[in-house]
C-alpha cells in the first residue's frame, strides 16, 4: 500500500517576490513538494512586496484595504485549512501587527507547528512572534542572537542560516580580481548603511581611479553623487545574480544596532555564493560568516585598509576564494539546509 504523504501548510509573510519569504520558504518549494502534500498561503502579495511597501504613505489606503482582506483570508486558512494538516510552517508572522495568533485550534489538534524567523521582529511593539513561538514545536532562527531571544518562549530552537541556491551562481563564476570593483546589494531599507564607507571608498578611489562601486538596489539614495565611480544597478529578480558577477568584492557595512545584530548576513551569503571575498562590519552573525572569507572592519581606517588589501593583494584575495570554496560552500549549501528542514518538518 502506498504511503500517504503528510499534509503541510506553508504560511509566508510575502508572496514569492518578497525578500525574506523568497529565501526562507519559496527557495525550498520543489524540495518540500517532493516530500509533502503542500499548500502555500501568503499574507502580502507581490504588488505589496515590490511596490507598495517602498512608498507606504502614497499607497496607504491600498495597503489598508489589502491588510483587512489578508487578515480575513489568513484567519480562514488557519481555522479551516491548517486544522486539517499534519504540519504547518509559519514564516515570520501569522498575521503581522496583530497580537492574536489564531493558533489555539491548530495546537489543540496536535498539529506540528514550525515557526521560522530571520529578523529581530520582536523589537516591534506590535509584533506577535513571541506569541507564535509559545505555540510552536520548533522555532527556526536565522542566527544565534535570535535563538537567545526565542528560547525564552520555545523549548526547541534550531539555527538555520539564510541561504541561496548555489547552482544558480555557478555559470557566472570567474576570476574577478582584476575588475577592481566593489558591490553592495540590498533594498532601500538597508542602503543607508553605505554611509559608513563613503569616506573610505572615496579615499581608495583617489589613489586608484580604476576602482568602482556598484549598488544593486531599488534605490541608491544620493550615494552615486557622493561616492566617486559609483553606479546604481536596478535590482531585478531575473538578473540580480548576473549583476553580481564580474565584481571583485562584496561589502556589508552595518550600524551596530539591536535590530542589525538580529540580521542574518544574507548579503554576505549572496556574495560568497558568487565566490566574492567580502568585507563587513563585525555586527551579529557577520563575524561568523566572514571568518576566513574576507575581512572585518569597524572604523573608517579599517575599511580603507581592507579595501586596499582585498583589491590589490592577489595572494590574499586568492586565499579567501579558496576558503570560500572549501568551507563556506559546504556549510551553506542548499542540500545541507534543505535536508535539515525536511527532518525538522518530519519531527526527526
Amino acid at each position: 500500500m502506498e504511503k500517504k504523504e503528510k499534509k503541510l501548510c506553508v504560511f509566508t509573510l510575502y508572496a514569492d517576490k518578497g525578500g525574506s519569504s523568497q529565501y526562507r520558504s519559496y527557495l525550498f518549494k520543489e524540495t518540500l513538494e517532493n516530500n509533502f502534500d503542500v499548500k502555500w498561503y501568503y499574507f502580502w502579495n507581490n504588488q505589496y512586496a515590490t511596490k507598495y511597501m517602498h512608498n507606504k504613505k502614497k499607497y496607504f489606503l491600498v495597503i489598508a484595504l489589502q491588510y483587512i482582506i489578508a487578515i480575513v483570508k489568513r484567519w480562514y486558512q488557519l481555522q479551516f485549512i491548517a486544522s486539517k494538516c499534519d504540519v504547518i510552517f509559519i514564516q515570520k508572522a501569522s498575521i503581522p501587527k496583530l497580537k492574536k495568533t489564531f493558533l489555539k485550534k491548530v495546537k489543540k489538534k496536535h498539529i506540528r507547528i514550525i515557526f521560522d524567523v530571520d529578523d529581530a521582529v520582536y523589537l516591534d511593539k506590535k509584533d506577535n512572534s513571541n506569541e507564535i513561538a509559545c505555540f510552536a514545536d520548533v522555532v527556526i532562527c536565522g542566527n544565534e542572537t535570535l535563538k537567545k531571544h526565542y528560547k525564552k518562549y520555545c523549548k526547541k530552537i534550531i539555527v538555520f542560516p539564510t541561504i541561496e541556491n548555489t547552482e544558480k551562481y555557478m555559470k557566472y563564476w570567474s576570476s574577478n580580481f582584476t575588475s577592481k570593483s566593489i558591490v553592495w546589494i540590498g533594498s532601500k531599507t538597508t542602503v543607508k548603511n553605505i554611509e559608513l564607507v563613503v569616506n573610505p571608498i572615496n579615499k581608495v578611489i583617489n589613489r586608484h581611479p580604476e576602482v568602482k562601486l556598484y549598488i544593486i538596489s531599488n534605490d541608491a539614495l544620493d550615494f552615486p553623487n557622493r561616492i566617486k565611480n559609483c553606479s546604481l544597478i536596478k535590482w531585478e529578480k531575473e538578473k540580480y545574480i548576473k549583476d553580481l558577477s564580474n565584481k571583485s568584492i562584496g561589502i556589508m557595512p552595518l550600524y551596530d544596532t539591536e535590530y542589525n545584530r538580529g540580521k542574518c548576513g544574507f548579503k554576505l551569503v549572496q556574495y560568497l555564493n558568487m565566490k566574492l571575498p567580502v568585507i563587513g562590519s563585525p555586527v551579529g552573525v557577520n563575524t561568523q560568516i566572514i571568518e576566513g572569507n574576507g575581512l572585518l572592519a569597524s572604523t573608517e581606517e579599517e575599511w580603507e585598509k581592507s579595501f586596499e588589501k582585498l583589491l590589490f593583494n592577489e595572494e590574499f584575495y586568492n586565499d579567501c576564494v579558496k576558503h570560500i570554496e572549501d568551507d563556506f560552500l559546504r556549510k551553506y549549501s542548499y542540500a545541507t539546509i534543505s535536508n535539515k528542514l525536511i527532518d525538522v518538518l518530519n519531527g526527526r
